[in-house]
């Protein structure tokens, strides 16, 4: 599933590389994995499946989409004929991402609709959220926003981990802030806030950050300084202890801040 959580951040530190050389170790090792597993038990078998779609992962969420291409290539061959329904889902939706991540949009528009899922699909909030990336592309928010808020209710009823769940509201909270619908995205992020912990704590310190700035900002547009004052200032000294006191979030903080003053003045 897309992780809507990279476009949260609204200012990187580019001088920390640790968790770049973290990733790549881990893709080090699973390439390794793979190819012991291909080795040992073949292209066909389950643990080499697995091991290239965290693979997939990785080099997607990396913007890797070149080698998250291939992988996807690969996975989609080996799968097409197989009666394995969640192999099988998630193939063809990992193959129709990485096009349309790679400019491909005929393709991808291509394989989304000779393979339609419906509602008994396990993978069906992921297909969902797929159509919806789709009608981003197309600048149809009406398609979007429905796709977007089907895959949410479906994932619920699959039961689909917290994360998960949370992951497609913040998807929903983020096209409301890019449309300007202000009240509904506030809405939204409140709603992760005060919710959906699983979300937070899988966020990095930048992301989190981001996370709360952008809820503070939201808070002030709909008139609720004091809320929107209270998560900035903890922020802020948040940001000072887990990143730097020069981070350019920082700079961000402040600026809310001092928009909250005037108002207040």
């Amino acid at each position: 599933m897309e992780k809507y959580k990279k476009q949260l951040v609204l200012a990187s530190d580019k001088t920390d590389l640790k968790d770049f050389a973290k990733r790549h170790e881990t893709i080090f090792q699973l390439e390794n994995a793979k190819s012991d597993s291909f080795n040992i038990s073949g292209p066909t078998s389950c643990h080499y499946i697995v091991t290239s779609n965290k693979l997939f992962d990785l080099y997607y969420d990396d913007e890797d989409y070149d080698e998250a291409l291939d992988i996807a290539k690969e996975i989609f061959d080996l799968l097409k004929n197989n009666d394995d329904i969640n192999f099988k889902s998630e193939a063809i939706i990992n193959l129709a991402m990485a096009f349309l991540k790679n400019g491909n949009i005929t393709k991808s528009k291509e394989i989304t609709n000779k393979y339609s899922f419906d509602t008994s699909n396990p993978k069906y909030p992921y297909y969902c959220i797929l159509k919806s990336n789709l009608a981003n592309v197309f600048k149809n928010n009406t398609e979007e926003i429905y796709y977007l808020q089907k895959a949410f209710n479906e994932s619920i009823k699959k039961n689909y981990k917290k994360e998960e769940t949370s992951n497609i509201l913040l998807a929903i909270a983020l096209f409301y802030e890019r449309n300007k619908i202000y009240d509904k995205a506030f809405s939204m992020y409140l709603e992760i806030f005060n919710n959906s912990n699983d979300l937070v704590l899988s966020l990095n310190n930048e992301e989190r950050f981001s996370f709360l700035i952008r809820l503070a900002n939201l808070a002030i547009i709909n008139n609720n300084n004091s809320f929107a004052k209270e998560i900035l200032i903890k922020c802020k000294t948040g940001i000072q202890s887990k990143l730097k006191k020069t981070h350019p979030l920082i700079k961000m903080v402040n600026k809310a801040l001092e928009s909250i003053e005037k108002k207040n003045n």
